[in-house]
């Protein structure tokens, strides 16, 4: 543990030392690859694979050294992709849903380990949409902590484990990825701010980082550049478009937008020590085969050899390169991940409208790295089938 600290405190010392020249994308062994060589084999990748359309950042020290948009952002139209293209983020919502409730947090107005029904307004049983709740005796001793580690007990989503929303293990005993989970510390954020999620994420986060083309809910303004689902026919699914906020993945953004928040963590910014430390630290095990799907409740028979684990917003894992974070986003059409190695300095964003992403995703670490070590196996990308 004291190791995986060490190792992120000497990295953002080190994030105000020149980057590696743009022409060359450094890989985590040490070498490079000339920037143009990496395009044509990505663009290889890309076309081979029928993914429709990829977006590519590489971060070293902080700072985007590689940024290369692949493909269409609708294949009806064949319009490319670009920066200013806005794509549905899915699960990527999440670490910055996390990142909004520590800020919180520092400012006081909610804390990591009191019971989250003691910060609405109403019993739960008020609540339309958690009322089921209400005759769940262990939801009174779920905290913010276990809703940001997916530790709370409660499932993925409602309707998996039965009619009714109710919690699956003991509160704090064990992983299970939840989206029911983030959506409730959604609810707990805007009750006790008394404003809702977008406006909430635009005052903290949207606004500070300069993210213009970022949002919890769908911005007319978005139209006239955003990009179209892909299925693995190549079939379009349209834009998302959500009306109202989800802390667990309503969110839009284009890839820029995204790395000024990716920058902001890298470089320890916008939270306490304290908070930081939190946010990055392993809380809960993870003991699942996998993350979701028909094996998300299985228990693996050996530990996960990197050290998976689950920090408030992030997987933390173990790697040849030193400790390691991430986060995936998947939805029906639309693939993808953010990936960082502090002791190395290097970071990665993949941005994709295309389920057949994950099907060539260790072959783009690999392009951009210099290798895939990165827990993709139990994270799905081998199992070639959406979710």
């Amino acid at each position: 543990m004291k190791t995986y600290f060490a190792t992120l405190i000497f990295w953002l010392i080190s994030l105000t030392s020149p980057a590696q020249g743009s022409l060359v994308v450094r890989h985590l062994r040490g070498a490079g690859i000339p920037a143009d060589q990496l395009t044509n084999q990505l663009t290889r990748v890309v076309d081979s694979a029928g993914v429709a359309g990829l977006s590519v950042l590489v971060l070293d020290h902080g700072r985007v050294v590689y940024e290369q948009y692949f493909g269409t952002k609708d294949r009806s139209t064949g319009q490319p992709l670009d920066r200013e293209t806005v794509s549905y983020a899915a699960s990527l919502t999440k670490p910055l849903a996390a990142y909004l409730f520590l800020r919180l947090v520092d400012q006081g107005v909610l804390a990591l380990d009191t019971p989250v029904c003691r910060y609405l307004k109403q019993p739960i049983g008020a609540y339309e949409k958690w009322q089921d709740l209400a005759q769940d005796p262990a939801f009174a001793r779920i905290t913010a902590r276990m809703l940001l580690s997916h530790s709370s007990g409660l499932p993925i989503l409602r309707g998996f484990y039965g009619e009714k929303l109710a919690t699956i293990a003991p509160p704090g005993s064990r992983f299970f990825y939840s989206n029911e989970g983030y959506n409730l510390l959604g609810v707990v954020m805007a009750e006790k701010t008394g404003l809702d999620l977008q406006t909430l994420a635009q005052r903290e986060v949207f606004g500070p980082l300069a993210m213009a083309r970022t949002s919890l809910v769908w911005q007319p303004q978005f139209a006239a550049n955003r990009a179209v689902g892909h299925d693995f026919a190549g079939k379009g699914l349209g834009a998302q478009q959500r009306s109202s906020p989800r802390a667990a993945g309503s969110m839009v953004t284009t890839p820029t937008d995204y790395a000024a928040f990716l920058r902001q963590v890298l470089a320890g910014k916008g939270l306490s020590r304290k908070a930081y430390r939190e946010y990055l630290r392993p809380q809960v095990a993870v003991t699942s085969q996998r993350g979701w799907g028909p094996r998300r409740d299985s228990l693996a028979r050996q530990p996960h050899p990197q050290a998976l684990a689950w920090a408030l917003g992030w997987s933390v894992f173990t790697s040849k390169y030193g400790p390691a974070f991430s986060h995936g986003g998947h939805a029906d059409g639309w693939q993808n991940l953010a990936l960082s190695y502090p002791r190395k300095k290097l970071a990665l964003l993949l941005l994709s409208n295309s389920d057949n992403f994950e099907g060539v995703a260790a072959q783009v670490l690999r392009r951009c790295l210099g290798d895939a070590d990165a827990p993709l196996e139990w994270a799905g990308y081998f199992d070639n089938r959406p979710r």
